[in-house]
């Protein structure tokens, strides 16, 4: 019998809220099982595709899908979500990471992020995402226009150990 996640899920908003919330649960580098998160990520797709045209609640533009934006961004989290100690935060499409930068720096690197100067974190944008015009705001104005969901890594001290 398979799990029919997204059931009552009824805005984008709580169909990516859930969906990350599953894939810090399900994520077999963070002890899940890989075929219930592959599970995972087929109905995430079809209930994001579901939602095509409708108004978020935090929003009134209508949603778009765009099934390779939405990839890279769940991929990027995923492969972030192995690193230990940061605080990672996705406000509308873009990856926004701080905490333990430092220890972490060669990997933030290699995974394509960038620092930002004035901000003073890390942040990953999907490939081909255009500036518009520098935005002045801070990263807490922005999160309440485009939306947040946060992520904590797990700690180096807590790391588990493998047998």
């Amino acid at each position: 019998m398979t799990i029919n996640y997204f059931i009552n899920t009824k805005t984008v908003e709580a169909i990516k809220s859930l969906y990350r919330t599953l894939a810090m649960q399900h994520h077999p580098d963070r002890g899940g099982n890989e075929d219930s998160m592959k599970e995972i990520n087929r109905q995430y797709h079809e209930a994001l595709k579901s939602s095509e045209g409708r108004v978020g609640e935090n929003s009134e533009k209508p949603y778009r899908y765009k099934e390779a934006v939405e990839n890279e961004i769940m991929n990027k989290l995923l492969e972030l979500l192995k690193l230990r100690s940061l605080e990672i935060a996705l406000i509308g499409y873009w990856i926004w990471v701080s905490g333990d930068t430092k220890s972490n720096r060669a990997a933030l690197k290699d995974a394509g992020l960038q620092w930002h100067s004035e901000r003073k974190q890390w942040y990953y944008k999907p490939a081909g995402w255009k500036k518009s015009k520098r935005s002045k705001g801070s990263l807490g104005e922005l999160a309440k226009k485009y939306g947040y969901q946060g992520f904590q890594t797990a700690d180096r001290e807590n790391i588990p150990t493998t047998a």
